[in-house]
């Protein structure tokens, strides 16, 4: 079953972009919108598992704050008062910092990280985290300690992971901005699945000051409904810091909402589509859908060139990488076994292996990883962007790591199109592009050169604006 929803009159499916101009123009206030934030997680959560914490009481608060700028007319940003949530992967003062596992923290946290400082420091109120699976492991959202986040246009699918809780509450607007990771394609995964937008933007735009075993792999970035919401949370996380320990901003940084809103679309623009990278199966009706998205773009002024970019499936690359990454960081908490017995079997699993590696196992992947990254910035030479499906696949069932409840050597098998930009850190976005006849979304994937995140803005918000998808409640075309 989907999850049955208001239609489009309530304050509850406004845009951040939508309050931002009702809060200037006191037609409504920021109490109001979180107390309506706060209804619909109410209402719909229990139905799909998105939040590990809610904080009402401090949500509210941060709200009245924020009503008293808006009636001085002393907005900290357009997204004061904007109803925002974390993923539990990221500290948050006053929440514990749990990490979908039961070695995560009880107690609140006593800190946060800087992208989390700047979204306050720009008026959002955070209404609390949501669900990951067990240390952002796997592109699902279930695990022993976090139970199942389901898919909100059919709650017996998956919502994707790892920001699965995010890309859920984005879907049913629980909250208007939603704060993701992406480390081998946990942003666009879940995005994809639940029929949001996503954007994993190159490293370096937000500042990695949160140490990481990931380093360059481990991206954050926004989940929201619409490109425009995203360009604001943008605007108000991205710019140089003295604390990123890897990676940096280039100065200036642009005015990213400017981009979705005066940017030149995709008009003019040389395109390279690729259907399969080369090496990838994609599901009949999802080939169907980005073929039509495709074609659309080609009507709108885009230049396409069917064309691969030419690179063997680097799967064993990321898994060098993502393995030991992820044994390092088991190993920092010592589990017991007592405590092991109460951990993602999965997990487990990949630490171990990932344990077993050598340095110079580690080195050969970080070289490959290098190599990859210098042949797209080449490849992006001769085009603007690459197109190409988000996932080859619509959302399977929930509750298991395969499709099918089958095996495989890692999640990574059903997800080929995400992670090798990540290990380039290049920008990629995910846009709702139609439905499978099981009424689940499919979504098309711009990838561009590094620290060109405008561009890729700009084609998506004309891509969203000159096609829209329809959102859960409202009908669609079959």
């Amino acid at each position: 079953m989907s999850v049955a929803t208001r239609t489009k009159t309530d304050l509850g499916e406004m845009s951040a972009a939508e309050l931002s101009e009702l809060f200037a123009s006191g037609e409504a206030s920021p109490v109001e919108a979180t107390r309506t934030a706060l209804d619909r997680i109410e209402r719909f959560n229990p139905s799909v598992n998105a939040f590990a914490y809610v904080v009402a009481d401090a949500a509210l608060a941060e709200a009245k704050a924020s009503e008293e700028r808006w009636r001085k007319g002393e907005p900290l940003s357009p997204i004061d008062g904007a109803p925002t949530t974390i993923k539990e992967l990221t500290a948050v003062k006053g929440i514990p910092w749990r990490r979908g596992s039961i070695l995560g923290g009880t107690e609140p946290s006593t800190r946060e990280i800087e992208i989390v400082e700047r979204l306050r420091a720009a008026g959002a109120t955070i209404l609390g985290t949501t669900t990951s699976p067990e240390f952002g492991w796997k592109g699902l959202t279930h695990g022993p300690a976090t139970g199942n986040t389901l898919n909100p246009w059919h709650t017996g699918r998956a919502s994707g992971g790892s920001s699965g809780g995010a890309a859920v509450a984005a879907a049913l607007n629980m909250g208007v901005l939603h704060e993701g990771s992406d480390g081998a394609g946990s942003i666009r995964i879940p995005a994809a699945f639940c029929g949001v937008f996503g954007i994993k933007p190159t490293f370096g735009w937000i500042p990695a000051d949160a140490p990481s075993a990931l380093f360059e792999l481990a991206h954050r970035g926004p989940l929201t409904r619409t490109v425009e919401d995203a360009a604001l949370f943008l605007n108000a996380t991205t710019g140089w810091s003295p604390r990123a320990l890897y990676g940096h901003c280039p100065s200036p940084v642009p005015d990213w909402r400017k981009v979705v809103r005066e940017g030149a679309g995709v008009k003019g623009m040389k395109l390279a589509y690729s259907r399969t990278l080369g090496y990838a199966e994609v599901d009949a009706e999802v080939a169907r859908a980005v073929d039509r998205a495709v074609k659309r773009l080609a009507d709108m002024g885009a230049t396409i060139e069917e064309v691969d970019p030419g690179f063997a499936c680097p799967q064993e690359t990321l898994l060098t990488l993502w393995y030991a990454a992820q044994a390092k960081a088991l190993a920092a908490f010592n589990p017991s076994d007592e405590q092991k017995a109460k951990m993602d079997p999965g997990l487990l699993k990949i630490c171990a292996e990932g344990a077993s590696y050598s340095a110079l196992d580690y080195l050969a992947a970080r070289q490959a990883r290098a190599e990859l990254t210098v042949h797209m910035e080449l490849f992006f030479q001769r085009y603007d962007a690459l197109v190409l499906p988000t996932m080859p696949l619509t959302a399977f069932e929930a509750g298991v790591d395969f499709p099918g409840g089958g095996e495989g050597r890692d999640w990574s098998d059903w997800s080929p199109f995400t992670y090798p930009f990540n290990l380039t850190g290049q920008p990629a976005t995910t846009v709702p592009c139609g439905f499978d006849a099981d009424g689940l979304p499919i979504g098309l994937q711009f990838v561009g050169p590094s620290f060109h995140d405008a561009r890729l803005l700009s084609m998506a918000a004309a891509y969203q604006a000159t096609h829209p998808e329809p959102r859960i409640g409202e009908p669609r075309e079959m």
